[in-house]
């Protein structure tokens, strides 16, 4: 699964419900990643371990987009056993060592060790497997400003990145158009994004919210995408059913 989300093209959503449901439903559904969010997400530490579960059980990858970028949320994202975590607002290369060196035990980095945890097993799994499997958790590192782009290519070389991910409403917003995505200062940007990721072999991921926007990150060659919110999703899907029964048109 970690494979296909860095090599090949894979869709996913972000999550802020609270019912486990619904990131179960999103893994029967075919989706192959799912993005709980603990930024701007209200789910508690043990509704985010359920959220885990849940996504095994359906075959979805569980990543955790953390509240930010400290040894603390990276740690205990990780230790959830989520696939791994996204790391909102990095703009420079020193961030990014941080969240690497928090997210890596030695000699990779510092993560804090606990192995009774989730993702160790409780203590079950083989000390040694344990800490060489958990160093191969994707890293996300997202891109949202001016600065993170101006930035970009001092971050991309710093080794560990599996996927830069894009943030284009915050991207919007500090380019001066808060917003509008479409706008060509931001399609601009994203496409330098993408370059520059194709010169080094580093995955690009982006969020959008229209299936056209959908189609020109895919045919950017962005391979990590992300459409909409769980919850905004249930909400036009319900708007899409008042529409339509509010429309007059006979069909029999």
């Amino acid at each position: 699964m970690n494979k296909k989300l860095t090599d090949g093209n894979s869709i996913g959503i972000f999550s802020k419900t609270v019912d486990s449901a619904i990131v179960e439903g999103a893994g029967f559904a075919g989706l192959d990643f799912i993005i709980l969010d603990m930024e701007h997400g209200i789910a508690s530490q043990e509704t985010i371990h359920n959220h885990v579960r849940a996504a095994y059980t359906s075959g979805i990858a569980p990543i955790i987009r953390t509240k930010d970028g400290s040894p603390h949320s990276i740690g205990s994202a990780l230790d959830s056993g989520a696939h791994g975590i996204q790391v909102p607002n990095i703009s420079s290369a020193d961030e990014v060592k941080e969240v690497l060196n928090a997210a890596k035990f030695y000699p990779q980095g510092n993560r804090g060790v606990c192995r009774f945890v989730k993702a160790a097993q409780y203590g079950t799994q083989n000390k040694q497997d344990y800490f060489k499997t958990a160093n191969s958790s994707l890293i996300i590192i997202q891109v949202e400003g001016e600065e993170g782009v101006s930035n970009l290519d001092e971050i991309l070389a710093v080794k560990g990145i599996d996927v830069i991910f894009i943030g284009p409403y915050d991207l919007s917003q500090s380019l001066g158009v808060p917003g509008d995505i479409t706008s060509p200062i931001v399609t601009s940007a994203i496409e330098r994004v993408v370059h520059k990721g194709k010169e080094v072999a580093t995955a690009i991921g982006c969020f959008t919210d229209t299936v056209e926007n959908m189609h020109w990150l895919k045919s950017l060659g962005v391979k990590y995408i992300a459409y909409s919110v769980d919850i905004n999703i249930f909400a036009e899907g319900c708007r899409s059913i008042v529409s339509n029964f509010n429309n007059k048109t006979s069909f029999y």
